[in-house]
């Protein structure tokens, strides 16, 4: 049996967090002869037709022993309301006096072809009209079936095992990862309302739990001198698996961000295109460009006359506002930015677990949020606003094209062409856009050289001080206009966002205790919470627990529990 949960716990941390665990672990086959997806293992030792009464000697056909199992999908309490008390979530136990195995509740459902196994279904819709409800939301499982699997056997030959999770029929066969009942992401095992739990400084804040699941196995018998007897240090075998953690807040402050950064943009938008339609900033463009050309053409002595077109290309106003509304996500897929939505998500299996997630975590394994990586995700939220900003800049592309004729006794003699960009607001107003590019051209003779002794200065002059005109035109018509640089405004909004990610974080830290493959028989880091708790030779595990770290009647929730035993020799 060891090796067995082994080889399967090991195919568990093999895939990707979708399909990850559950995939594995929640997904048990706890029939004889039953066809799983390959996203399942099967606990082949526990699997067994009727058994009868076997010699003394064989320690999987006897009636020696009493057992127990237990499976249930969620426990604790919520608002200071146990989930004790509300009908249909009490979960599964399976009792075996040696003869007979009786489930509590009595309603639950033989499992076919597997002896003294059953099942219970816990509804997704228990919780409705409850009090607990505003603080805890059951997601739908896989495929929607609408019901979660709680599953145990104990058997009168010492062996018991109880299993809770994501199980979509009898037969315990599952694909969380979705392909088989046509989801495109792995399932939400539970939403967890911190913010209506702790409505102050965790206000808006979600905790979301992924699909999990967990596994409790136990033999109780070894055979002494011939004779099956009970174990003193049985065989025990735990599994959990949880595909992820993630904490969502709305933040205020991003759904300023998008607001008030759509009324920062658009002005400039309007502005520009309505320049551009009345021909104003074409004028100071040609107004600025004469300035530098002017002053030069007295250099020849007969040159006098200048007469400038120019045209302006403004950005596209639909691509400038879907970045208004944007969702973005870091490179390493730990924090969700989304603009429209006015939240932020971490994703705190990826941020503080391993390439696995938070899967094979030793026993109570605590998940912290240090002030390291609450920095961590601070500066991936920086990072990501700074790049937004920088793209919305880039978005709000500007050309300008300069055409002048140089005219001799009212005679063309040259054409000058000037183009500035095209080129990013942002650089034109910072002064870092490409060198224009000037181009002309004499018409005609120039007879003495003349018109040619004129165009290099001029060339010279526009090629250094084009896009400074176009520069001054653009403050000249639209930001010295009352309407602050763009690039500031954008960043103070964004400011806000970072200051407010990271005190959630800390609110959260202060707060929120969370502990996963949690086990009540082993170390617990630091003072173990009171519902923590486990009867003498009762071994189990919950795929996740969350508390309140001052008042665990507001909020002490474990998800994916099961536990095996306690087994003992029965009295004759």
């Amino acid at each position: 049996m060891r090796a067995s949960l082994k080889r399967a716990a090991r195919g568990v941390v093999d895939r990707p967090r979708h399909s990850l665990l559950v995939a594995a672990v929640a997904a048990i086959s706890l029939a004889a002869g039953t066809t799983i997806t390959s996203a399942a293992w099967t606990d082949d030792e526990w699997v067994h037709g009727a058994v009868g009464v076997g010699s003394p000697g064989d320690c999987t056909s006897n009636s020696l022993f009493t057992s127990q199992s237990w499976a249930r999908q969620v426990s604790g309490s919520i608002l200071d309301v146990g989930l004790d008390s509300i009908a249909g979530v009490e979960g599964l136990t399976v009792t075996n006096n040696g003869t007979t195995a009786s489930p509590a509740p009595v309603t639950a459902t033989p499992v076919p072809g597997t002896t003294d196994a059953f099942i219970s279904k816990l509804p997704v819709t228990v919780l409705g009209g409850t009090v607990v409800e505003a603080g805890l939301g059951l997601g739908v499982p896989v495929g929607g079936i609408g019901s979660y699997t709680q599953w145990a056997q104990a058997r009168k030959n010492g062996q018991s095992h109880g299993a809770s999770g994501l199980v979509s029929d009898q037969s315990g066969a599952t694909d969380v990862g979705g392909t088989a009942n046509g989801a495109a992401t792995a399932p939400r095992a539970a939403s967890i309302s911190l913010g209506n739990i702790v409505p102050g400084s965790l206000a808006g804040v979600t905790l979301d739990v992924g699909a999990v699941a967990s596994s409790a196995a136990l033999d109780g018998c070894v055979m002494t001198n011939g004779w099956p007897t009970l174990d003193t240090t049985p065989a025990v075998q735990r599994d959990y698996g949880i595909a992820s953690l993630d904490l969502n807040a709305h933040v205020p402050a991003v759904g300023a961000l998008s607001s008030q950064g759509t009324a920062s943009v658009g002005p400039v938008l309007s502005q520009l295109n309505s320049l551009t339609e009345t021909s104003r900033l074409a004028t100071a463009v040609s107004d600025d460009i004469s300035d530098i050309v002017e002053p030069l053409l007295g250099l020849t002595g007969g040159i006098h006359e200048i007469s400038t077109s120019v045209t302006v290309s403004v950005p596209n106003a639909s691509t400038v506002s879907s970045l208004m509304t944007e969702s973005m996500t870091d490179r390493d897929g730990i924090v969700t930015v989304d603009l429209g939505r006015g939240t932020v998500m971490v994703d705190l299996a990826t941020l503080t677990g391993s390439a696995t997630g938070l899967n094979n975590m030793g026993p109570n394994h605590e998940v912290v949020l240090d002030a390291a990586m609450i920095a961590t995700v601070t500066g991936k939220v920086t990072s990501l606003l700074e790049d937004w900003k920088t793209r919305v800049l880039e978005a709000f592309t500007l050309k300008t094209t300069t055409n002048m004729t140089l005219k001799l006794a009212g005679l063309d003699v040259a054409t000058v062409a000037v183009n500035v960009g095209p080129s990013t607001l942002g650089q034109i107003l910072d002064g870092t856009a490409p060198p224009p590019v000037v181009t002309s051209k004499v018409l005609g003779l120039d007879v003495g050289g003349a018109v040619k002794a004129v165009l290099g200065p001029v060339t010279a002059a526009l090629t250094n001080g084009a896009n400074a005109a176009v520069t001054d035109a653009l403050n000249a018509t639209i930001f010295n206009a009352g309407l602050p640089a763009l690039g500031t405004s954008l960043q103070s909004l964004i400011t806000p966002v970072i200051n407010a990610v990271g005190s959630v974080l800390d609110a959260v830290s202060s707060h929120v205790a969370m502990n996963v493959n949690v086990r009540p028989d082993q170390p617990w880091p630091g003072t173990k919470p009171a519902d923590v708790t486990a009867a003498a030779g009762e071994y189990k595990v919950s795929a996740v627990r969350v508390g309140l770290i001052d008042n665990a009647g507001l909020l002490s929730l474990s998800i994916g529990n099961s536990s095996a035993g306690p087994v003992a020799l029965r009295v004759p």
